[in-house]
């Protein structure tokens, strides 16, 4: 593909529901952050990144890589992040 790219960048809030230690339902939420990339209008991929309250050192490469990842796929320079 070749269409105009677009990379779009929000805060995210995953939640996954498990069950508790009683047995009951319990959703446990995640912020991080949603890179979602477009290619001609049409969402063509997505990564989430973790983000802590307490962000470290490895939190923030992480976000870094991701980042410059989407970017150089907004320029057709490699896949989808």
């Amino acid at each position: 593909m070749g269409g105009k790219r677009q990379v779009r960048v929000a805060m995210h809030l995953r939640r996954v529901d498990v069950d508790g230690p009683d047995g009951e339902p319990v959703t446990l939420s995640y912020p991080g952050m949603l890179l979602t990339g477009y290619e001609d209008d049409r969402k063509v991929c997505e990564r989430w990144i973790p983000l802590g309250g307490e962000p470290s050192v490895p939190d923030d490469e992480r976000l870094i890589e991701a980042l410059h990842a989407a970017m150089r796929w907004q320029n057709h320079a490699e896949e989808c992040p």
